[in-house]
């Protein structure tokens, strides 16, 4: 199925994403795209609180009719994050690379967040929400000190403001693309695009997960499933959950 997207466009929100799910209970299209300058209660993966300065960067959610079997709907994250990557590429000539399960980063540092969220209404059909926020204006002090050693913003990297609406124009197209490739042609063009823009495949990480020791290995890849197989001391476990780190040149973890 193509997207005609149809934009909501706020000024102040608690969250893109909590709209959208308020859209789907009155019934929106597939395509539909909440965006705000600010939001007061913006979420990230496992409910953290994510920072959503005003006009600096950009908070989008989009709502989709997935054309997939719903236990593979969390593909979306990676057809979304190699969206942003492309995005960023097409819109502001800078290469990211994308971090397991659903960030995007920018010389090691986050530029982008996304979280999924499935819907599944009584008579209506099954809806999944992508939402992605993007820091694209943001100056250092625009983040909270206890992120600003590993966040970034398009506009620090490129030295000098950037248009939202371009980039926004950008990662909706690409967003178009990859949902149909996936939908149309299954996961596996998605994967390698994925695994080619990846800054874990092939390297030292750390596995942190609720309830779990933390786990040390060798990420190789992503399965049919888009979970991340690490190659562990007696075997390769796969990991459907948790905070990947990166080992970093003084042998420490750093996200």
């Amino acid at each position: 199925m193509t997207i005609s997207y149809t934009i909501k466009h706020y000024d102040s929100i608690d969250s893109t994403n909590l709209e959208a799910r308020r859209l789907i209970g009155q019934n929106c299209g597939h395509g539909t795209v909440v965006t705000a300058e600010s939001q007061t209660d913006g979420k990230g993966r496992l409910g953290r609180a994510w920072n959503s300065a005003r006009g600096a960067g950009l908070w989008f959610s989009v709502v989709l009719e997935p054309r997939i079997p719903v236990h593979q709907v969390s593909l979306y994250s990676f057809a979304a994050a190699v969206s942003v990557a492309e995005g960023i590429q097409l819109s502001t000539g800078l290469s990211s690379q994308v971090k397991w399960p659903n960030d995007v980063l920018l010389k090691g540092r986050k530029v982008c967040g996304i979280l999924l969220e499935l819907v599944a209404e009584r008579n209506q059909p099954v809806r999944v929400i992508i939402g992605i926020g993007i820091n694209a204006n943001q100056q250092m002090e625009d983040f909270p000190e206890d992120v600003q050693h590993k966040a970034v913003s398009l506009a620090m990297e490129t030295g000098k403001s950037v248009d939202r609406q371009q980039v926004l124009d950008a990662v909706l197209d690409r967003l178009a693309f990859y949902s149909a490739e996936l939908e149309q042609n299954g996961f596996a063009a998605i994967r390698e695009t994925w695994t080619a823009l990846s800054c874990v495949s092939g390297k030292a990480v750390q596995i942190v997960q609720q309830g779990k020791p933390v786990l040390y290995g060798t990420a190789l890849g992503l399965d049919d499933d888009g979970a991340l197989l690490v190659q562990i001391e007696h075997g390769t476990e796969r990991i459907t959950a948790g905070d990947v780190s990166l080992r970093a040149a003084d042998g420490g973890y750093a996200v």
